[in-house]
């Protein structure tokens, strides 16, 4: 699936597992950004991105990002 497919779930609501390794920094933000209340995203294998990426992430929404290392 493609980041903007991934969005378009994340504003309807859906919670959102993948694999980290897929997508850019800024496609998780962007995908973390669009989640609605309640809903979470879990990256898989996200030990492949610095810790500054995974800050990032987090604060696109935070509380609502799991990250699997």
């Amino acid at each position: 699936m493609t980041k903007f497919d991934l969005v378009s779930i994340a504003k309807a609501g859906g919670s959102i597992v993948i694999d980290a390794t897929k997508y850019t920094k800024f496609d998780l933000v962007a995908i973390a950004s669009a989640l609605q209340n309640n809903a979470t995203l879990e990256l898989n294998n996200a030990g492949t991105k610095t810790k500054f990426d995974l800050v990032a992430i987090s604060n696109a929404n935070p509380g609502a990002v799991t990250f699997n290392i």
